[in-house]
């Protein structure tokens, strides 16, 4: 069986994600959270680690990204997987800090 490309992306997420020395399911920063599950997908798919090459997009709302944490999103080549093991704290945290990203985005 041939890995696929999102499976090999999920895998590198995974590995580098070992680099952190925190239990995931003890981070509950927006920040922490985005950088611990999104960034490096985010970056390699390439949107930019911070969306900053999403430049025809209007910006999400909040509770779009809730759903597109909890649910999934399959747009052509870019699926999204689903994050159920983030609670309800952790997906809204997630979400405010990506708003906050669109409006402000990292230097």
């Amino acid at each position: 069986m041939r890995p696929t490309k999102l499976s090999l992306t999920l895998l590198g997420s995974l590995l580098l994600t070992g680099c952190f020395d925190e239990d995931p399911a003890q981070l509950s920063s927006g920040e922490d959270l985005y950088a611990y599950y999104c960034k490096n997908c985010h970056q390699q798919e390439g949107a930019g680690a911070y969306l900053e090459n999403l430049s025809n997009q209007t910006h999400m709302e909040h509770y779009k990204i809730i759903l597109m944490i909890k649910y999934g999103y399959n747009q052509d080549k870019h699926p999204m997987p689903v994050f159920n093991q983030l609670s309800e704290a952790q997906a809204d945290a997630v979400a405010r800090y990506v708003v906050g990203i669109q409006l402000n985005p990292p230097q």
